[in-house]
């Protein structure tokens, strides 16, 4: 799992960015300083309970958030799209979820703040799986079936209409249908017969081959989608602004998580067994994703922007601000 940024270069980079900002740029074992106090050391964090945002649980369960003067309360929640309006308000502070549902909202003229990435796709991570015995054995026969999905919308609609479209399939010959519970109810519906297949991410999908014996039709990690990039680190701009010694403190703990998950599978194990209550016959042979570190990739995940374009995830006014990149870059760099 080595990291595309695991270099010294660019977790200096990275330093420069927040001494620039006037932020102390300790190590994630560094304690917080009483000269850089924070402004705000209580922080709620919405996270998807999901092993693309192992970082999270690691920088928690290992002390990260706690040697940079953080005191981290998780909030599970089934996805991303649906803390957004809690973070504008200021009842979350941050959230550790999927870039889709935020890019759009910048797109449309919300302001977050991208901090950290969270997560590339790696084979295996994304799949869409079927029923034991079903008939639906080829992407072929998805054709006019319904798909389950953990939020309408989502990084997974855009996976498997990749994914169909690949395999000369319109997206629009499936219906897509939406479990309010996300991931964690969705194995035992899929083996219930409530759709005919359905998108799951680790650790849910192996949960869902070993208790259920639920098949996997399709690797979504294929394609034009191959190595994309799924989930980040994120807050508004008017939190960052009002709490940049916090933010930078969140930072570090994060780099520090994010570099012990890229280099220590045991980590993501442990972290995602104490999470998600998971037995080792699941952690042990789910499949991980990259753990990227270092700054923020706009080039990254302005992939994904223009993917959203493609298959209509973004309002049609907004399309030319999106593919021009100015949106994604107005989330790692504002003005």
């Amino acid at each position: 799992m080595a990291s595309r940024n695991f270099r010294v270069a660019s977790l200096a980079a990275t330093a420069i960015v927040f001494l620039a900002a006037g932020c102390s740029a300790g190590s994630g074992n560094a304690p917080a300083t009483s000269a850089g106090a924070l402004e705000e050391p209580d922080i709620t964090i919405a996270a998807v309970p999901s092993v693309d945002l192992a970082g999270v649980y690691i920088a928690e369960d290992d002390g990260f958030f706690a040697r940079q003067g953080l005191h981290v309360k998780l909030v599970t929640i089934a996805a991303s799209k649906a803390i957004i309006a809690d973070q504008i308000a200021g009842k979350v502070d941050l959230c550790a979820g999927a870039y889709m549902p935020y890019i759009a909202a910048q797109a449309a003229g919300a302001r977050f703040r991208i901090l950290a990435e969270g997560s590339i796709m790696t084979p295996d991570t994304r799949v869409l799986l079927t029923p034991p015995d079903s008939h639906v054995t080829s992407i072929v026969d998805l054709v006019g079936k319904k798909i389950g999905m953990n939020a309408t919308n989502s990084i997974g609609t855009l996976l498997v209409s990749a994914m169909l479209q690949q395999n000369g399939i319109s997206p629009k010959s499936v219906d897509f249908v939406t479990d309010p519970k996300g991931f964690p109810t969705m194995a035992k519906q899929l083996s219930a017969g409530a759709w005919d297949a359905a998108f799951f991410g680790e650790p849910y999908s192996t949960q869902a081959q070993e208790e259920y014996g639920d098949v996997a039709l399709t690797d979504l990690d294929a394609g034009a989608a191959t190595n994309l990039p799924i989930s980040g680190y994120i807050a508004t701009q008017a939190w960052v602004k009002k709490n940049p010694r916090t933010a930078a403190a969140f930072v570090r703990a994060i780099e520090a998580a994010q570099l012990l998950a890229d280099t220590d599978r045991g980590a993501v194990e442990a972290a995602m067994s104490v999470s998600d209550h998971l037995p080792r016959e699941v952690t042990d042979v789910m499949a991980v994703p990259d753990f990227p570190t270092g700054p923020v990739d706009a080039t990254s995940i302005q992939r994904e922007a223009l993917d959203m374009v493609q298959f209509g995830m973004v309002k049609p006014q907004f399309d030319a601000a999106v593919r021009r990149g100015t949106v994604v870059e107005s989330m790692i760099s504002p003005g």
